[in-house]
């Protein structure tokens, strides 16, 4: 169904302004994608529950289509300047978590959180779980710096890493010290990675629970950003079956 919108005032224009609330997103799994590419991606994994856009986008079938105009898309758009074509979306529930797991410890920027997903992906893992305060996959930052990865492999939150531990996985963390360099351990091929706070590095709960620490010999520097760093060791192991 296409439908015509042309007054701010409208209910439905509201509803999708109030979704800009991250509690209200997470509340109704429904929150806002712009961009071209990133509504087609939503559309090819069917998460896409509502059309926003200038003209009629006759490419997207089986979808409810609401055309606008330019100040309807400037009042909900987060961005500057604003797309042409934004959608509403949704996450799958997704059951299933793999045997090559990213766990994600307090990693608090939106930018590396997106990126890692996106890293994950790439390299061929099977999730990635944003614990212990990360930040939510319902932040809009999140999405955009995913590039649609969010789309594409399970992203999952509020599950513990003693749950993975009682699953058989095997825990393991990056850490400074008493670490071993990465490219000497061998793991399991049923594991969880995790990534710690970008300036605090993992929580003491997660150094307990954890069956091994890993670690980048560096020279020069003390400390890499975790996106780069996650990107450096997740390539290291994507071979793991």
């Amino acid at each position: 169904m296409i439908r015509y919108i042309t007054s701010l005032q409208n209910q439905l224009i509201k509803d999708i302004v109030n979704l800009k609330n991250s509690s209200l997103k997470k509340q109704k799994n429904l929150f806002l994608i712009e961009g071209e590419d990133l509504v087609s991606l939503a559309y090819e994994e069917k998460q896409v529950d509502l059309i926003i856009a200038l003209e009629e986008e006759k490419r997207f079938i089986n979808v409810d289509q609401v055309i606008v105009n330019e100040a309807i898309i400037k009042k909900i758009s987060n961005n500057k300047s604003p797309s042409k074509i934004l959608a509403l979306a949704h996450y799958n529930k997704i059951k299933e978590l793999g045997n090559k797991v990213i766990f994600l410890d307090n990693v608090q920027d939106p930018g590396n959180v997106g990126t890692i997903i996106r890293t994950a992906l790439s390299f061929s893992y099977s999730s990635v779980i944003l614990g212990n305060n990360s930040a939510s996959i319902y932040n809009d930052k999140v999405i955009q710096s995913s590039k649609g990865a969010i789309f594409k492999i399970p992203v999952l939150e509020n599950i513990a890493l003693e749950e993975l531990k009682n699953q058989g996985y095997e825990i393991v963390s990056t850490y400074l010290h008493g670490a071993k360099n990465y490219q000497d351990v061998q793991i399991n091929d049923k594991f969880v990675l995790v990534f710690g706070n970008e300036g605090q590095g993992i929580s003491p709960i997660t150094l307990k629970q954890s069956d091994k620490l890993i670690k980048i010999d560096m020279r020069n520097i003390d400390s890499l950003n975790v996106a780069v760093a996650a990107g450096i060791i997740m390539n290291h192991y994507r071979g793991n079956r």
